[in-house]
């Protein structure tokens, strides 16, 4: 978890427990960020099954959409001083998180190019 920089920038996020109900069991996190899509603040989580996008607003449940890592496409990052931000692209929709920090721009790449797990 500290690789991931969990404990120092994402420890007591709101996002952490809706996280926490729609992991699999064993299921291994590669990846965490946080940026702003559509105008909101969200949590992205790239596990080797699929990638996580979580939003929380106080008094609602959470949003969370899961996409298989199967339909990911194009997996980029920009690296600037405080407006980093990555993409991708799933199912003909592009996706952008501005103001992500710097600190997990490749990781989030390397998180995408490991090698899909066999299902049975």
């Amino acid at each position: 978890m500290q690789e991931l920089y969990v404990y120092d920038l994402y420890g007591f996020r709101t996002e952490t427990k809706a996280l926490a109900s729609v992991l699999y069991p064993y299921e291994t996190i590669n990846c965490f960020a946080t940026g702003i899509h559509k105008g909101k603040r969200r949590m992205l989580v790239v596990t080797y099954y699929r990638i996580i996008i979580i939003s929380t607003a106080f008094g609602s449940p959470a949003d969370i959409v899961s996409i298989n890592r199967e339909k990911i496409q194009n997996p980029t990052y920009t690296k600037r001083f405080f407006t980093s931000s990555i993409s991708f692209e799933a199912d003909g929709t592009k996706y952008e998180f501005a103001m992500v920090s710097r600190r997990v721009l490749e990781m989030f790449i390397w998180a995408l190019e490991q090698t899909l797990p066999i299902r049975n």
